[in-house]
């Protein structure tokens, strides 16, 4: 028969030198190559989703606006994929592109038969 040990880690975990100075060497270099990375800004900081006053989202529902994304980066495109909620609830995924100096994508209106919908920014790269 077989005894069975209740302590099954090793008695002696030491921390060697070599796990040391490898732990050391690999701080350094995230922290000297993390900022050559990070250069420029992640695209969804570029990307603004703004409501206007529209006449069609008005007469759909009162005190609609007319939800436009656009893409404020002075001369790089945007790939986007967002989120539509409606009543708080996920609907549906839209992908596309937004040029810099674009005139804006119309999303849609913010109110539908009295109840709010909006957008949300769930992945953005730079083209």
């Amino acid at each position: 028969m077989y005894a069975i040990h209740a302590q099954t880690y090793p008695q002696k975990m030491w921390v060697t030198r070599g796990r040391l100075r490898a732990s050391a060497a690999g701080c350094l270099l995230w922290l000297c190559v993390s900022p050559a990375f990070a250069g420029d800004a992640p695209a969804r900081h570029f990307l603004t989703v703004e409501a206007q006053n529209d006449g069609r989202c008005q007469i759909l529902s009162q005190g609609g606006k007319l939800v436009v994304l656009r893409n404020t980066h002075p001369d790089r495109s945007i790939r986007y994929r967002l989120v539509r909620y409606f009543m708080d609830v996920p609907q549906s995924r839209i992908v596309g592109a937004v040029a810099p100096g674009e005139e804006g994508q119309k999303l849609g209106c913010n109110r539908v038969d009295g109840r709010d919908q909006f957008w949300k920014i769930e992945r953005a790269d730079f083209e």
